[in-house]
């Protein structure tokens, strides 16, 4: 078996899509970077953590099933003064406020 097929094989195996993916281009980059093999396997490590994080985030989303996707930036705070905080109150054109 070649190093690339086993490699795929054992991510499969171990539920690691990230490293699958990515491993060959982050191998190249580590490669052309001089970075060490500890360098290179926390990158891959990053890169799957990251991916599950989001993955969860997209999931948990997703289960909570929401009518309307809201952010900060589509609230009225004009509705509850109250709320907002002095750093809120301060005009995004103005830095100087």
């Amino acid at each position: 078996m070649t190093t690339e097929l086993l490699s795929d094989h054992l991510s499969t195996q171990l539920q690691t899509p990230t490293i699958s993916a990515q491993y060959r281009s982050l191998a190249k980059e580590a490669e052309d970077r001089n970075l060490s093999y500890e360098e290179f396997l926390l990158a891959l490590l990053e890169a799957e953590s990251e991916s599950r994080e989001e993955n969860q985030r997209q999931r948990r989303l997703k289960q909570a099933a929401f009518s309307v996707q809201k952010t900060l930036d589509s609230y009225d705070f004009s509705l509850m003064p109250s709320l907002i905080f002095p750093f809120c109150r301060q005009d995004p054109n103005n830095r100087h406020s």
